[in-house]
């Protein structure tokens, strides 16, 4: 077990090094030097959040309207920046994850 941990600090090092999570950490900075710009991100995902976790609901248009009303903000230079450096490192670390979880065989009692 202690090895396992190891690697996954040894990874966690690697991705901290990485030039993607270098630009995201500029990104982030950025973003929180402009805190109008972060708030209204923070609004607008609280919105979005709670209209994709609505219940027994598809909430295609209200989601529509949203981002309609979000519009400047999404295409504003620093939050789109930002939200392209999150998803870049988001892609690497559900790439990593999958890797960790390829070939585990897991009995899942639900299915």
């Amino acid at each position: 077990m202690d090895e396992i941990i190891n690697q996954s600090i040894h990874i966690n090092e690697l991705i901290k090094k990485s030039p993607e999570y270098e630009n995201y950490i500029r990104a982030n900075k950025k973003l929180h030097e402009h805190v109008d710009l972060y708030n209204q991100l923070k609004e607008y995902r609280r919105r979005n959040y709670e209209l994709q976790n609505l219940v027994g609901m598809n909430p295609y248009d209200e989601v529509v309207a949203l981002v309609k009303e979000y519009d400047a903000l999404l295409h504003n230079s620093v939050v789109s920046d930002f939200l392209k450096a999150e998803e870049c490192i988001c892609s690497i670390l559900r790439t990593v994850y999958n890797q960790i979880a390829e070939g585990l065989e897991f009995d899942y009692l639900d299915e």
